[in-house]
């Protein structure tokens, strides 16, 4: 299972290069776990961010 930092009001992922955004799923950056992802989404954002980890549901 992968996991993606997405913003939704931007309607954006954190792309591959971890720095942009991206608005495909096929260019984002995908973690292995979600507490891996939590902590760069606050690396990226700050805590309180808007972002929100989501998985790909599919199971490896």
């Amino acid at each position: 299972m992968s996991f993606y930092i997405y913003r939704p009001v931007q309607q954006v992922f954190l792309a591959e290069d971890e720095t942009t955004w991206t608005d495909s799923l096929l260019s984002a950056a995908g973690f292995t776990s979600r507490a891996m992802a939590d902590d760069i989404a606050i690396r990226q954002l700050g805590e309180g961010h808007d972002a929100c980890v989501l998985d790909d549901g599919v199971d490896d």
